[in-house]
């Protein structure tokens, strides 16, 4: 199946011009990395291709036919399938249910030929997956190979993988690595959404660069990273920020003895620990081993049993954007979440303050929106993510929580975020980061610590953790 879009534009409601004329070719039996900064339009061009959005003006072609989508359901028909980046799987149903719902239509019956075709797919594909558990009770990873199968199982030429890393180990990674080569053995075409250079070094045929909603570029191997980078961000990318000092003496976080507990089971097991003025701790470990409900405990959204101290105010970065965004309100709304105070005079907030303040996050984090009035749920998911790090960096709070802060930023972005972490803390800010990138964790902690199956298991000056070492730690050895 050789499928074509030309001429692609998409314009929202709220006057964003995400794609200017995009055309795109894609062949079977091929990986395409489509690969640009956040807000490039990879995510809205895709969601077109997979009948999610209808485009402005421009064609889509299959075998040279031109096809119209109402619906994903309708791309499904047609052979494409997207697995989005917040998976799309339904609570409450079996990891086989899931598989046997269709978008838009009913729940087929789990016949021993449903279970047998399923399980034919995941062993073609290596996957092992406890298929009558409830989604809910498996970890990110797994939930992400249920949605490959079930693209399959629907009968998938296209596959389109939307940031598919994000959510994985780095074993998992190269683990999906190898199903993505699978699938291209197998004669099915990939698009792979990413802003990550090395995971297009490892799995694409082609790479498509896209920047501010326009083709920058096409580059097939060898690859050279330097064009790589430029294609995206339009320059080079400057270093980073470099650390001033030692952490000093004073505290700004506590945790002593703290117990979670999930469904009757204890996620989070007697963790202590202490974040000290100019000091960045690194929780690091393979997701799903306590630290969401540990970083929700601290900063009580969820209930447990210990001692938490916070010194001064905090700023909060969460692992899930979502959970610090109204999607349906505007960038100024969303920009005041938590210090309306700040913007309050007797009582009433003044919208022009707000608004010279969602102007300034705009202009400050290089977010890509028509304004301060845009909303929310319009922008990519990247620059949401923008928006959620620099409300929360002009807080100059004391201590800054960051959960997985650059999950889903390219890598200009990615720098500019790691150089906020690195000035507050040597403006004497106390930062907990929590990470599942070892190289992020490398880059900017001065302590490391370990956290497998609810404990910490691990924890030393980042000098003394050796990567080998650490590795083992997070593995459980």
């Amino acid at each position: 199946m050789h499928v074509s879009l030309r001429n692609i534009h998409k314009v929202f409601s709220d006057g964003t011009h995400a794609l200017r004329g995009v055309s795109l070719d894609i062949n079977p039996g091929e990986v395409v990395a489509l690969l640009g900064e956040n807000g490039a339009g990879k995510t809205t061009l895709m969601k077109i291709l997979s009948g999610v959005y209808r485009p402005t003006s421009g064609e889509i072609y299959i075998d040279g036919k031109p096809v119209k989508f109402k619906s994903a359901r309708e791309a499904m028909r047609f052979g494409i399938a997207m697995v989005h980046q917040h998976l799309s799987l339904i609570p409450g149903l079996t990891a086989l249910e899931n598989v046997a719902l269709l978008s838009g239509g009913g729940l087929s019956p789990i016949s021993q030929e449903l279970r047998q075709k399923v399980a034919a797919i995941a062993q073609e594909l290596g996957f092992e997956v406890e298929w009558d558990r409830d989604v809910e009770e498996l970890p990110l990873g797994v939930r992400q190979r249920v949605e490959i199968v079930k693209a399959l199982y629907w009968g998938a030429k296209l596959l389109i993988l939307d940031e598919p890393t994000t959510v994985l180990s780095p074993p998992e990674v190269k683990s999906l690595f190898q199903v993505v080569k699978r699938l291209r053995e197998g004669g099915r075409a990939v698009v792979y959404i990413t802003h990550k250079i090395p995971e297009v070094l490892e799995v694409a045929d082609r790479v498509v660069v896209l920047r501010r909603g326009l083709v920058a570029g096409e580059f097939k191997p060898p690859y050279d990273v330097d064009k790589l980078v430029e294609a995206m961000v339009g320059r080079r990318v400057a270093g980073g920020v470099e650390r001033v000092g030692q952490p000093g003496e004073g505290t700004v976080l506590e945790v002593e003895d703290l117990w979670v507990y999930e469904g009757g089971r204890a996620v989070v097991q007697g963790v202590s620990l202490r974040v000290r003025e100019r000091e960045i701790l690194a929780i690091v470990g393979v997701e799903g081993n306590g630290q969401e409900q540990l970083v929700e405990a601290i900063v009580g959204v969820r209930r447990g049993r210990g001692v938490v101290k916070i010194h001064g105010g905090y700023a909060y970065i969460p692992d899930d954007r979502h959970k610090a965004l109204l999607l349906e309100m505007t960038l100024m709304e969303n920009s005041i979440v938590g210090m309306e105070d700040r913007f309050a005079k007797r009582w009433l907030i003044s919208w022009r303050d707000v608004e010279q303040f969602a102007s300034k996050l705009i202009e400050e984090y290089n977010i890509v929106a028509p304004g301060p009035r845009a909303v929310v749920k319009h922008l990519s998911g990247g620059n949401q993510q923008k928006l959620v790090v620099g409300r929360e960096f002009s807080r100059n709070a004391k201590l800054i929580i960051a959960h997985q802060p650059t999950r889903g930023l390219d890598v200009a972005t990615t720098e500019f975020v790691h150089g906020l972490i690195v000035e507050a803390r040597n403006r004497g800010a106390g930062v907990l980061l929590v990470t599942s990138d070892l190289d992020e964790a490398y880059k900017l902690a001065d302590t490391i610590a370990v956290m497998f199956k609810g404990k910490i298991v691990a924890q030393g000056p980042v000098e003394e953790m050796g990567l080998e070492y650490v590795g083992r730690k997070m593995a459980g050895l």
